[in-house]
């Protein structure tokens, strides 16, 4: 994947994704996720055993829409397969979290989190779609 410095910029910004998975019944599931992108790699987090989890596991293959909610529309899809890895350190779980929170809600999210069990899941897309609306043009 290489982005170039518009869908970059975008990436960097605070907005929620929703990351598409698939059960060991073929059946969708879409969720809301933070995430945070860096070197062409989408790093998020998930509670250990939750569906997302269970689903990666099962077929690795995901969608991840990275969209802005406001006019001018626009989203990007990026594809590929997803790997699950072990929980984030609180350093990479802050970081993730300071994106969408401010610094006490961070420091409170952290402590919330502290004694939860999760995986990482990593995303390294092989496809990126853009999607450029008309719509507020």
């Amino acid at each position: 994947m290489n982005p170039n410095e518009a869908q970059e910029k975008f990436l960097l910004e605070s907005n929620v994704a929703v990351l598409a998975t698939v059960d060991r019944r073929g059946r969708a599931h879409a969720a809301p996720i933070w995430y945070l992108y860096e070197d062409g790699e989408f790093l998020m987090s998930t509670g250990r055993g939750s569906q997302k989890h269970r689903n990666v596991e099962t077929n690795p293959e995901v969608s991840l829409v990275i969209d802005r909610r406001s006019l001018p529309y626009f989203y990007l899809t990026a594809r590929g397969a997803a790997e699950i890895g072990p929980a984030l350190s609180r350093e990479d779980r802050g970081r993730i979290a300071s994106r969408y929170l401010n610094e006490e809600q961070t420091r409170r999210y952290l402590e919330r989190m502290a004694g939860i069990d999760s995986v990482s899941i990593r995303l390294r897309p092989r496809k990126v779609i853009e999607f450029t609306g008309a719509a507020g043009r």
